[in-house]
């Protein structure tokens, strides 16, 4: 496990240019730490489920849809960050796109958009991108774009921490019509993101 781990540091510091940056050094004769695992889950707020376009009130169904890209995942201990990635044998960043008022089971679907292996520490806030071009409701097809001069990356505050060969999951959950406002000819998407809760599995 921990030659896996070394492994992984090493193609980060790669592939990223300034590397996965862990909270200690490591001369190479103390033994590192394993991992740990930090999920990240997206839903959609269940109770965010209508929007009204000029007159008319409008419901989600299941055929409409909201196309959300994230990218670009970390997590940070002060300066020192971690990038995440879409699975524990992915080791390059990707953007995904996800339809965030894609629903199951008369609710929205969950999705998990990371689960990457961390060093085991301290953390104190998690930053992803957020965008989106399209929704669809109903028979309408709305352009969204972010408002300008504003942050590709979203910075969410929240303590937290990864524990040594154990998982962490955070969940996010996303207003997807509160999110979006109308600003004269054209529809801001604003990302209305939180937070909801923090998990730890062994």
């Amino acid at each position: 496990m921990q030659k896996k781990y070394l492994m992984l540091v090493l193609s980060l510091f790669v592939l990223s240019g300034l590397g996965l940056i862990a909270f200690s050094c490591s001369t190479g004769v103390e033994s590192s730490p394993d991992p740990g695992i930090l999920r990240v889950t997206l839903q959609s707020d269940p109770a965010d489920t209508f929007i009204v376009i000029i007159n008319d009130t409008l419901t989600v169904s299941n055929s409409d849809s909201f196309g959300v890209t994230v990218f670009q995942g970390k997590v940070y201990h002060d300066r020192d960050f971690a990038l995440l990635f879409k699975s524990t044998r992915s080791y390059r960043t990707e953007d995904l796109v996800y339809n965030i008022i894609k629903r199951e089971n008369d609710t929205y679907r969950k999705s998990i958009i990371y689960e990457s292996y961390v060093p085991p520490g301290d953390y104190d806030r998690l930053e992803i991108g957020f965008t989106a071009s399209l929704l669809k409701i109903g028979n309408f097809e709305i352009p969204v774009n972010l408002p300008k001069n504003s942050n590709l990356l979203l910075k969410l505050p929240y303590p937290f921490k990864v524990f040594e060969g154990s998982v962490t999951e955070i969940n996010l959950q996303i207003s997807p019509f509160k999110s979006v406002h109308r600003y004269r000819d054209s529809y801001l998407f604003t990302r209305v993101v939180q937070i909801t809760g923090v998990h730890y599995y062994k």
